[in-house]
């Protein structure tokens, strides 16, 4: 065969077959691995749930993973925090009727809140009408 440029690195190699576009370089093939990765998770919804179902267990093997991180690298975790600010003025700016917020799992204040009275369940994606409901406290007394 004849030698062909690396797409990576631009180097010029001989591929071992037509397919093949990455010289055999490490850099070059993480960068071919992550390329492939990137296209997989936007085209394929099974290998992406089973990309984070992965990445959940792995973080629950090792609970405190990340706050250890990122006090070993603030140059690091100031630099996402940067761009997460970004991220959220892009989105606010592009919002859609849609879209989800971005909330932290945990951040639910328990503040013993009794739902009790009269509501209006007011629809946000679909176009209905509001529906006025009524809700009780049920207690047990037959225990």
């Amino acid at each position: 065969m004849e030698p062909v440029p690396c797409f990576h690195c631009a180097t010029m190699f001989i591929p071992r077959n037509k397919k093949q576009y990455c010289c055999s370089r490490p850099e070059c093939q993480k960068a071919r691995k992550a390329s492939w990765q990137r296209i997989k998770m936007k085209t394929d919804p099974d290998y992406r749930t089973a990309q984070k179902l992965s990445n959940q267990k792995w973080a629950a093997k090792i609970p405190g993973y990340w706050k250890t991180y990122r006090d070993k690298n603030p140059e690091k975790a100031e630099r996402n925090r940067m761009l997460q600010t970004i991220r959220n003025r892009r989105r606010s700016a592009n919002k859609k009727s849609n879209d989800n917020p971005i909330a932290k799992m945990d951040a639910r204040i328990n503040m013993d809140f009794q739902p009790v009275g009269q509501f209006w369940l007011v629809p946000l994606i679909a176009k209905m009408d509001a529906t006025k409901v009524n809700i009780f406290t049920i207690t047990d007394t037959w225990q």
